[in-house]
C-alpha cells in the first residue's frame, strides 16, 4: 500500500538520536551512530520524529510500505521494557506484598528492647520470595540459599536461629 512514511537522509543526520527519542513507536532506532528506520509497520506517519531532528534529516515521503501496526508496535515496547526491567534487575511492584528490592539494616540495642525475650528479627531483605526477588540482587552475593514454605517465616525473628 502507498502512504505517507519517514525518510531519514543519512548524510544529514549526526547521530544526536533526538529522533530515536521522539519516535514513541519505537521505529527509529540508532544503527552505527546514525538514524535508521527500523520497521515501516512502526511508523504511523504522524511524524513526532520530524521536529525533534536539528539538521532536518528527517522528511515525509508517500511511498510503498506495510500499514501501520499498532499491535506489534505495543507488543515491541512491552519486550523493551521488559529486556530494560531485567538488564537494570527491576520487577514490577505487584505482589505480596511487594516487589521492590528493599535492604533492611537493624539496630541491635533498640531492636533487642523491643522484641521479647531479646529476639530479633534477622530479615535483611525483601522480598523473600524467589519468584519476587531479583536474581543479581546484592544481598545474594556470597550468600547461602534457604527455601522455606512461605515468607512469613522469615519475618519470625527467631527463624535464622533454627
Amino acid at each position: 500500500m502507498k502512504r505517507r512514511i519517514i525518510e531519514i537522509d543519512k548524510d544529514k543526520c549526526n547521530g544526536c538520536g533526538a529522533c530515536a527519542a521522539a519516535c514513541h513507536e519505537g521505529a527509529i532506532a540508532m544503527v552505527d551512530g546514525k538514524a535508521q528506520l527500523m520497521r515501516d509497520d512502526y511508523c504511523d506517519g504522524l511524524g513526532d520524529c520530524l521536529p525533534a531532528c536539528p539538521t532536518g534529516a528527517i522528511t515525509f515521503v508517500e511511498r510503498e510500505a506495510v500499514a501501520y501496526d499498532e499491535a506489534a508496535v505495543m507488543a515491541n515496547k512491552q519486550k523493551m521494557m521488559q529486556e530494560k526491567m531485567r538488564k537494570e534487575g527491576l520487577t514490577l511492584p505487584c505482589g505480596c506484598p511487594g516487589t521492590k528490592s528493599r535492604r533492611i539494616e537493624h539496630n541491635e540495642s533498640e531492636d533487642a528492647a523491643a522484641m521479647p525475650a531479646g529476639q530479633v528479627s534477622r530479615l535483611s531483605q525483601w522480598p523473600v520470595q524467589i519468584k519476587l526477588v531479583p536474581v543479581n540482587a546484592p544481598y545474594f552475593d556470597g550468600a547461602k540459599l534457604l527455601i522455606a514454605a512461605d515468607c512469613t517465616a522469615y519475618a519470625y525473628a527467631a527463624f535464622h536461629d533454627r
